[in-house]
């Protein structure tokens, strides 16, 4: 049986924000378009015409002014490597059709270590653009605009949270958004570009006019390492040119073919700004400053701002700002994407695989932004002490991408013939320019930073072995048939917890006298022991509560340890699993009221760790007197049809329930019709719920509803196996789904939901 669940509800504030949810079929029309897609993809490559000049000058100058003259043959250096690495990487998108990031190029070829390493130096640069490009960003408004410098760093994170929010919006609705300001800067650079050169060879160009340079070095002359060191942070002009290699999948069919030509039209244009930027720069002398970028100085040169062209200085500046800033929404597109890909392959926490309501993956989204607002505050928004730190992650990435298709075309040398050649000839090429430009980077800029980068690399490429190593071994412990000395999880005693007597207290009671059925149940005070003689008098006077009251033994102490102490004796004592009926939380805004809701749940949860208790929580819902029924009907919550899952079946019959199903949430319909062929594995009826919009908690919902409609005198018994890892240092690589459907039917009436802990030993 499978159905199509509706469109979920979201909150207004949500809908206003983020949009309305889009289905999973919705996604081949949110591929995008030539047109849209190079603004989307280009924007941070193009944005680094703003800074990729000033940053090669600044170390020029550092050293001595007399070295100016050589910002043209390294402008011309860049330029050529930036050729040879866009026609590599069109290689790169010919080879790998369906996208060859830097992540699965190296990993396929030169392998798994390989991959991770470019993996974690793709994840530290798609960080650093963000906090790179927000910065410059801000920097070009505060050279416009002097009196908002002292609130630059409130203006960055502003900035960050907006990306963030736009991106969680979804790829189509981003990109049109990103394509008036990208092909704005184009079209005015372009312009400012052809005017200022007309201007230059006719001579009236004027000279850079700067109120506070920075100090220029009184060498003499300037050696090797000084040009080296000046050529690579000129390089830093490369950045976000594999973006659309490692976005191939977004673009409408033939994703490859155009891919491939959107990489070689950014090629050319970005080249022709960073070349004409630079003569400019070079014809007007603009020095590095900290207070006005040396886009500013040129725009100020060919735009004066002292007669009718001020205007269009302002519209260079304000079109900069633009740029520099959407250059970090191509990160917004990379970063998340790449965490999917190693999550769905088990090297980063599965959670990041996920797709939200418009199709992203939000939670990659939202930890860029987190992280990028961490770099922002501590480096104080300053684009002189960011870019050194995320060239070494661009050029490692490019040299590991470029020597992993060099394997790749040497492994097809017999069969793809003059392809193979004319690919080995390119990526080599670019893998030893960029490898070069990796071992310059370490020579000459290691004390300045790069050691951190250097540093964070096998922290984040041994968190991704530790991470993977772990889900494999969850993986063979659930899919593995159960021990022969585990037997089958036996309901056992039902332990029901009340602190006073209630309307909580009392649904909860019935509720274990329904799950209990011929099996012995209890209760238990877990309240404060100055409470017990007033819970007494109110039990023995409460007609529903026909079940002894014990104190929780003063030998266990209090608080949740002590909880799970004494009914983790009574397990050992029954043999069984115990079933513990906790009440609802109480509800309000009072200070008792939310200190008391916490401490439930933080009970609960601590009772959730415990492999010998299964957890029943009652719904918010008690009007009607719904817990005198007397009929069950389970239904088991199938992820998968592994140990853990078929524990729970024999759980629910253990429950001597009337009924039992087992029910399982598609995210597709390619996942709904691959769940048909469990049917043979599961012993009771199997029920797939199509979620179109990819969510757990509604279409569980819509499950027990059916139930509970179908008979008003049942109760359904919701029992969620939950994999139960050992130690807590793994806990938060694994999902919340119970807390998902606990939320989702807090308000369903006649329903309980029991989480079935499975103990996995890693």
């Amino acid at each position: 049986m499978r159905r199509l669940y509706a469109e979920p509800t979201r909150s207004r504030w949500r809908r206003r924000l983020i949009g309305s949810p889009l289905t999973t079929g919705a996604a081949d029309e949110q591929l995008l378009p030539r047109r849209l897609a190079l603004p989307l993809f280009a924007s941070d490559a193009l944005s680094s015409v703003a800074y990729a000049t000033e940053a090669a000058l600044v170390v020029l100058l550092a050293a001595s002014l007399s070295s100016y003259d050589l910002i043209i043959p390294i402008a011309l250096a860049v330029a050529a490597l930036m050729v040879i690495v866009i026609l590599s990487y069109r290689q790169t998108i010919a080879a790998y059709p369906s996208g060859g990031g830097a992540y699965t190029v190296a990993g396929e070829n030169l392998g798994v270590t390989a991959g991770l390493v470019a993996a974690a130096a793709l994840l530290v640069d798609y960080v650093l653009t963000v906090a790179v490009s927000v910065a410059a960003a801000v920097l070009a408004v505060t050279s416009a605009v002097p009196d908002l410098e002292p609130a630059h760093v409130e203006m960055a994170l502003l900035c960050i949270a907006v990306l963030a929010i736009v991106n969680l919006r979804g790829v189509r609705e981003n990109s049109r958004l990103v394509a008036v300001p990208v092909y704005g800067f184009v079209a005015v650079m372009v312009i400012t570009i052809a005017v200022g050169a007309g201007e230059a060879l006719a001579g009236g160009l004027e000279r850079a006019r700067i109120d506070d340079p920075t100090v220029a070095g009184l060498s003499a002359g300037v050696g090797v390492v000084v040009v080296l060191r000046a050529f690579a942070s000129g390089a830093s002009a490369l950045s976000g040119v594999e973006a659309i290699a490692n976005g191939v999948p977004s673009f409408q069919h033939p994703q490859g073919r155009n891919a491939a030509s959107t990489l070689l039209l950014l090629g050319a244009v970005a080249v022709g700004l960073f070349v004409g930027v630079t003569f400019l720069a070079y014809e007007i002398r603009a020095l590095p400053s900290e207070s006005t970028s040396v886009v500013a100085q040129v725009a100020e040169a060919v735009w004066p701002t002292d007669g009718w062209t001020a205007p269009a200085y302002y519209v260079v500046q304000v079109l900069t700002f633009g740029i520099l800033l959407l250059a970090a929404n191509t990160s917004f597109q990379g970063f998340p994407r790449l965490l999917a890909t190693m999550a769905n392959r088990g090297a980063a926490p599965r959670w990041f695989q996920y797709v939200g309501d418009r199709l992203v993956f939000s939670n990659g989204v939202i930890a860029l932004g987190l992280l990028a607002a961490v770099l922002v505050v501590v480096f104080d928004a300053q684009v002189a002490e960011l870019v050194h730190l995320y060239l070494l992650g661009v050029f490692l990435a490019f040299a590991l991408s470029q020597a992993g298709m060099v394997r790749h075309w040497w492994r097809r040398r017999g069969a793809a013939g003059p392809a193979a050649r004319r690919g080995l000839a390119l990526n080599g090429l670019g893998a030893l320019a960029t490898g070069s430009v990796v071992l310059v980077i370490l020579t000459t800029r290691f004390l300045e930073g790069v050691w951190v980068v250097v540093g964070a690399l096998p922290l984040i490429v041994g968190a991704s072995v530790a991470i993977t190593g772990h889900y494999r071994r969850v993986e063979r412990g659930v899919r593995a048939p159960a021990p022969a000395t585990m037997e089958p999880p036996t309901p056992g005693p039902v332990v029901v917890l009340v602190d006073h007597m209630d309307e909580r207290a009392a649904c909860a009671t019935r509720a274990g006298i329904l799950l209990a059925g011929a099996r012995p149940r209890r209760a238990v005070h877990v309240g404060r022991r100055d409470g017990w003689e007033a819970l007494t008098r109110a039990w023995r006077r409460e007609p529903t509560c026909d079940m002894p009251l014990d104190p929780l033994p003063a030998v266990y102490g209090d608080g949740p340890d002590a909880v799970a102490a004494h009914l983790r004796a009574i397990a050992e004592e029954a043999g069984g699993q115990v079933i513990a009926v906790l009440p609802r939380a109480p509800e309000g805004w009072g200070v008792r009221r939310v200190r008391e809701a916490l401490a439930w749940r933080r009970l609960r949860r601590r009772l959730e760790r415990e492999s010998t208790i299964a957890v029943a929580v009652m719904p918010r819902s008690i009007s009607g007197g719904w817990w005198e029924a007397d009929r069950l009907v389970a239904l088991v919550a199938m992820a998968r049809p592994y140990t853990p899952a078929m524990r729970g079946v024999a759980f629910a019959e253990g429950l001597g329930a009337a009924e039992i199903w087992a029910v399982h949430v598609a995210g597709s319909e390619r996942e709904a019709q691959a769940v048909e062929r469990w049917r043979g594995e599961v012993p009771v009826h199997l029920e797939v719920v199509e979620s179109a919009y990819r969510d757990l908690g509604p279409p569980i919902r819509v499950a027990v509803h059916d139930v509970t409609a179908a008979d008003p005198d049942a109760v359904c018994v919701l029992v969620v196996p939950e994999v139960l890892v050992v130690g807590r240092r793994f806990r938060a690589l694994h999902n919340q789904r119970t807390a998902i459907v606990r939320r989702a039917l807090s308000d369903e009436e006649r329903t309980v939901v029991v989480t079935l802990p499975y103990r996995v030993e890693v």
